[in-house]
């Protein structure tokens, strides 16, 4: 997907949910299967010096949200996504700047399909991690979206 676009969904996301904006998340690139963002250790820091859990569970929600709109937006798509669910584990602490990564495996001609036809409402399932500068794993979430039906 061209950078332009991603650039004009992350001042959305800047526009429209504050914390992103505080918590300084970037993203850095989106395929049609996995969303890669960074953000400073800095403003989502802990009084020990490590990353708030809520940072990350907050920044991985966002990542997973973000592959499926961003992707939708792009199929001229403007279904509302919602989380239902999530699960995260947290693997080790972490001190230092946040590399994102949200993955699916979602078949979007499948999909767009679905939503057109307005079956149902999709549920997405979107895995998540966070590593730190040594490429290690430090928090995982595994994450199920729901695709809203457009109103008429």
């Amino acid at each position: 997907m061209p950078n332009r676009d991603l650039a004009v969904f992350n001042d959305f996301l800047y526009q429209n949910i504050p914390l992103v904006r505080f918590m300084q998340l970037q993203l850095i690139g989106c395929s049609e299967n996995q969303l890669t963002a960074r953000a400073p250790a800095r403003p989502n820091l802990n009084d020990k010096q490590t990353i708030f859990g809520g940072s990350s569970a907050a920044l991985m929600t966002v990542c997973g949200w973000s592959l499926i709109k961003f992707n939708l937006e792009q199929r001229k798509l403007n279904n509302d996504v919602v989380i239902a669910h999530s699960s995260i584990r947290w693997r080790l602490p972490q001190s230092d700047d946040l590399l994102l990564t949200a993955e699916s495996d979602i078949n979007w001609s499948e999909l767009s399909n679905e939503i057109q036809q307005a079956q149902h409402q999709p549920k997405l399932t979107v895995h998540n991690h966070i590593s730190n500068q040594q490429k290690q794993i430090c928090s995982q979430m595994q994450s199920e979206y729901i695709i809203l039906r457009t109103s008429a």
